[in-house]
């Protein structure tokens, strides 16, 4: 059993680095849809029966019926008309979001206690880019999906830590863990899953509130100032991602500007 933090977080790493750990497949769900839709012979009918067949994904798909992601500016009043409306993309990256979850598979209290933390705090980031994406011009499609995903290495560290018996099961110690390994390891996950490189690069860099780069504001930037927003913790101001989307105002008055629009994400990604 590694002793000091540095040899236990190398010998976690490693085991996923040399395939002796868990990378989750993408959710069966998320693979499903995306199947039918990259069949050029799949019908608006057939998607529609699919969803429908799964009534928690459906009710869940319904709640964007009036909302940005939508094309047009008219609600949608049945699931069909909703599937016709979204791109392709747009619903696959909404099936892949609500399967998410379900990657998790611990029964140990303090690995469950320790995924609803960090799931929940996913589905605010995502909240948090949405509303970023939509004061910036910068992808609502990507931003929703960049927050979701930005945190995704800590799902399989805390499943394989049910086989390290010996690692202190205090919070601390945990979110510490996923805190250090979480960007790597998100990263590998998504490079197998094939997803864009945007969405990658943007989990690689979690945490890493100094990033500085050449060129315009990327997702990265958004999705790292959205995790500065629901953030406890004390940075300072204003972060380099704040500059590049030209939101350079303190972040506590960032969040009192962008409560209202918040809550209405939240309550979606709920």
């Amino acid at each position: 059993m590694p002793t000091s933090t540095d040899t236990l977080r190398m010998a976690l790493l490693n085991r996923f680095l040399k395939g002796e750990a868990k990378i989750p497949q993408m959710p069966e769900a998320a693979v499903r849809i995306r199947k039918l839709l990259d069949d050029p012979r799949t019908s608006l009918e057939q998607l529609t029966r699919v969803i429908t067949g799964d009534p928690p994904l459906a009710a869940y798909l319904m709640q964007f019926a009036n909302t940005p992601l939508l094309r047009g500016d008219r609600a949608c009043s049945s699931l069909r008309e909703l599937l016709g409306r979204l791109g392709t993309r747009q619903l696959a990256d909404l099936v892949l979001g609500f399967s998410l979850q379900h990657l998790f598979t611990s029964t140990e209290p303090a690995l469950q206690q320790a995924f609803r933390t960090r799931w929940r705090s996913a589905r605010e980031r995502a909240a948090h880019c949405a509303v970023l994406a939509q004061r910036t011009g910068l992808s609502l499609d990507d931003a929703m999906l960049g927050g979701l995903l930005q945190d995704i290495g800590s799902l399989p560290l805390l499943s394989e830590l049910e086989h390290w018996p010996n690692v202190p099961r205090e919070s601390d110690t945990l979110h510490g863990l996923c805190d250090q390994l979480s960007g790597d390891l998100g990263a590998l996950i998504l490079t197998r899953w094939q997803l864009p490189s945007a969405v990658i690069e943007s989990t690689r860099l979690f945490g890493q509130w100094q990033r500085q780069h050449d060129g315009a504001a990327d997702l990265a930037d958004l999705v790292l100032l959205a995790s500065a927003l629901q953030s406890n913790r004390s940075l300072p101001e204003p972060l380099p991602a704040q500059a590049k989307l030209g939101l350079e105002q303190p972040l506590g008055e960032l969040r009192q500007e962008l409560a209202d629009e918040l809550n209405l994400w939240k309550r979606l990604l709920a």
